[in-house]
C-alpha cells in the first residue's frame, strides 16, 4: 500500500466520521426545534383558548369581570404609584393622556377592555410568530402569516361572542389585529436587525 493510497483511505474514513456526526447534530437540532416549536404551538393554543373562554361569557359576567380587574389596577395605581408627589404627578399625566387620546375618555372599565383586547391578540401573535420562526418559514410569509391568522381568529371569536347575547364589534376585530400588527412588526424588525449583524460578522470573516 502506498503513502497516497493510506492517505486517500484516511480522508474517506475522515469524510464518513465527519458526515454522521453532522448527521446526527442535525437529527438532534431537528428534534430539538420541532419540540420548540410544538412548545410555542401549545402556549398559542392556551392564549386562544382563553381569549375564546372570555368571549363564551354574557355580557353580565364580562362587565364585572372587568370591573373588579379596573378596580385592582386603581389600587394597585394608589398604593404603589400615587405614594409620592413624583407618582402623583406621573400618575395625573398618564390619567391625562389617556382622557386626550382615548375614545372612551374617563371610563376606565372600557379603556381596560380595550387595552385587554390589544395586549391578548400582541400575546397571540408573538406565539405563532416565534412558532413559525422555529419552523423556518421566511420573514414575509411569517409577517402575513401572523397577521392573518390573528385577523381570522378575531374575526370568529366576535361572531362567536354574538351568541353569547353580546354585540360583536368590527372595531375590536381591528382593534385586535392591530395589537397583532405591532407584536409582528416589532419581532420582524429584531430578526431583521440580528440577521443583519450575522450577515456583517460574516462578511467580515470571509474578508479574514
Amino acid at each position: 500500500m502506498t503513502i497516497s493510497t493510506a492517505f486517500l483511505m484516511m480522508k474517506s474514513i475522515c469524510d464518513t466520521m465527519s458526515y454522521k456526526v453532522g448527521g446526527e447534530y442535525m437529527k438532534k437540532n431537528f428534534k430539538v426545534r420541532i419540540l420548540c416549536a410544538i412548545l410555542f404551538l401549545g402556549i398559542s393554543g392556551i392564549v386562544m383558548y382563553t381569549i375564546y373562554s372570555l368571549s363564551a361569557e354574557n355580557g353580565y359576567e364580562s362587565n364585572m369581570r372587568s370591573e373588579i380587574v379596573t378596580e385592582k389596577i386603581k389600587e394597585e395605581v394608589s398604593s404603589k404609584l400615587e405614594n409620592s408627589e413624583k407618582g402623583m404627578l406621573l400618575s395625573e399625566k398618564i390619567k391625562y393622556f389617556v382622557i386626550m387620546h382615548s375614545p372612551y375618555g374617563s371610563d376606565w372599565n372600557a379603556n381596560i377592555r380595550k387595552l385587554a383586547h390589544f395586549s391578548i391578540y400582541f400575546a397571540l401573535a408573538c406565539m405563532v410568530y416565534i412558532t413559525l420562526a422555529i419552523l423556518g418559514v421566511n420573514k414575509t410569509m411569517r409577517f402575513i402569516l401572523t397577521v392573518g391568522i390573528c385577523f381570522c381568529f378575531a374575526f370568529g371569536d366576535e361572531y362567536h361572542q354574538s351568541f353569547t347575547g353580546r354585540t360583536s364589534s368590527m372595531s375590536d376585530v381591528f382593534l385586535d389585529t392591530f395589537g397583532s400588527l405591532c407584536a409582528t412588526t416589532g419581532l420582524t424588525i429584531i430578526s431583521l436587525f440580528f440577521s443583519g449583524i450575522h450577515s456583517l460578522v460574516n462578511l467580515a470573516y470571509k474578508e479574514d
